[in-house]
């Protein structure tokens, strides 16, 4: 949801007006426990406590949203929909998780959303440990060429989260596991959209069990989230963008190799011998490599034998060929259907934007489709999320074209993962611009009140780990720097949008 920063006592709550600097608590994000606010250090007002979305007989059918694509911007949007009241209907073509090799964790900006899911504890248990370094080896019968940090740049003084290290398989499965708790949310497995036709007054689906069973389903609003050869994508008539930039070979295979690359492992290995790069995915020992070179038709047990250059025992897994790319939609709405995750856009696995993005995207459209449907915004809304994801979606793709390339050569790219992460700013018509921060974006992260930036974190109560961000969710969100935040308060009490007035008091973190 969208925030706002009111200075003083003297501000005019129906200009909305925005301050280029941070009250006192604010400033000191991320310092220790001293110099954050207290508990009496911020007060909150209520304007609205309704619900986002209600339904209505304009928007009637089987549900409000049909999500197709189980994946992680599908079930991120579903599970946020459901929150605010939507009624969703989630169908996925698989009735399990897939258990190829795909992405390998997140960005703390995902672990924020999960934060607000109230799935950040069931997933960092889920998280694979890892050393924070890179190795470049030739095999590992010889000792690393090359030892690289490659946790350096902690997230600690800019959010209360960090990245998770997991398998997108594992991931997918604790995010699904919350699906049953939302009330709102019906879970449809094994049926696939064969169909799709729109019109102003909404969206019919055709959807096709495994035996041939066929289902209709009436929608206000459709999210296609089914993955990079999106079905609804394809029935929508949308082009994409972008370049496919080779093949790669995966090989996922078992084997203990604490002997050679210790407990915990590294969290990436390049073994130059045969221009291969090496994961751990599972604590279990479980293993995927990546070989760009190696493309023919080498027995997989062979190969990774001549890549670990040491006998191990490994048991190969599975064995697969795919496209890398950067590639994104050429439009992410059309009429009543929209597109997210990798059905929007794809990026190679390699820096774990791709489920962060997704994740972001389904954040993104969740409370904009609860506020058409609740009747407090008109549709007009929802064209801002193409324009400011999309704009996201290009620099992600750029951003990931250098780190393929730095992955191929052995080397590492200068990114500011804090910048990657957090540091975009939406741009659109519901973004009002401030003259006080110039347009242009900056190229490392500094926490900001610039509009369309990601709100700042600050400690309310370090000990009991509660941040500015855990403010954020269910409703517009105002930080008044001032003692009384009542005038905001009675503007946001006549109008239908929901909104919290949190008042900082200053000085109750001296």
């Amino acid at each position: 949801m969208a925030w706002v920063v009111v200075m003083g006592r003297g501000c005019n709550p129906d200009a909305g007006s925005r301050s280029s600097r941070f009250p006192q608590q604010i400033r000191r994000a991320g310092r220790p426990p001293p110099a954050t606010m207290g508990a009496q250090g911020i007060r909150s007002v209520l304007t609205q406590r309704g619900s986002m979305s209600e339904t209505s007989p304009d928007h009637a059918g089987e549900c409000q949203v049909l999500v197709v694509g189980a994946g992680p911007a599908g079930v991120v949007a579903a599970l946020l929909l459901g929150d605010l009241g939507v009624d969703t209907v989630l169908v996925d073509r698989r009735t399990s998780v897939s258990d190829l090799p795909r992405a390998r964790g997140i960005h703390a900006r995902a672990t924020e959303v999960l934060r607000q899911l109230g799935i950040e504890p069931d997933m960092v248990a889920s998280a694979l440990p890892t050393d924070a370094r890179m190795e470049v080896r030739s095999t590992l019968a010889e000792p690393p060429l090359v030892t690289i940090p490659t946790g350096g740049e902690t997230f600690a003084e800019v959010s209360p989260c960090e990245g998770i290290a997991i398998a997108q398989d594992v991931f997918e499965r604790v995010l699904r596991a919350h699906l049953p708790s939302r009330e709102r949310v019906s879970v449809r497995l094994g049926q696939r959209l064969t169909g799709l036709t729109t019109d102003p007054s909404g969206a019919t689906a055709t959807l096709d069990d495994a035996d041939g069973t066929t289902h209709t389903i009436h929608s206000a609003y459709v999210i296609g989230a089914d993955g990079w050869r999106s079905d609804v994508r394809r029935l929508a008539g949308i082009d994409v963008i972008g370049d496919l930039l080779g093949q790669q070979r995966c090989v996922r295979f078992r084997a203990d190799l604490t002997p050679w690359l210790g407990a915990p492992p590294p969290s990436f290995v390049r073994m130059d011998a045969t221009d291969a790069v090496l994961l751990p995915t599972h604590p279990d020992h479980r293993w995927v490599s990546f070989h760009i070179a190696e493309l023919g038709p080498e027995d997989p047990a062979d190969l990774v034998g001549r890549m670990l250059g040491v006998e191990t025992g490994a048991e190969v897994l599975g064995d697969v060929l795919w496209e890398a790319g950067v590639q994104y939609a050429e439009r992410f709405r059309q009429g009543q259907v929209f597109l997210a995750g990798d059905a929007a856009h794809r990026v190679t696995p390699i820096g774990a934007t791709g489920i962060t993005s997704a994740m972001a995207d389904g954040h993104n459209l969740a409370w904009k489709l609860a506020a058409v449907l609740g009747g407090w915004a008109p549709d007009s809304l929802l064209d801002t999320y193409a324009v400011e994801r999309g704009a996201v979606a290009r620099s992600a793709c750029a951003t990931n074209r250098l780190q393929w390339e730095a992955a191929r050569t052995g080397g590492q790219p200068n990114i500011d993962l804090r910048m990657l992460d957090m540091g975009y700013r939406y741009a659109s018509s519901i973004v009002t611009p401030d003259p006080r921060f110039p347009d242009e974006q900056p190229s490392s992260y500094t926490p900001s009140a610039a509009p369309g930036a990601r709100a700042p974190h600050a400690w309310l109560d370090h000990a009991a780990g509660r941040s500015t961000i855990d403010l954020f969710g269910r409703a517009f969100v105002a930080l008044v720097a001032t003692d009384d935040p009542q005038p905001l308060a009675d503007v946001g009490a006549r109008s239908r949008v929901p909104l919290e007035v949190h008042a900082l008091v200053d000085g109750a973190a001296a």
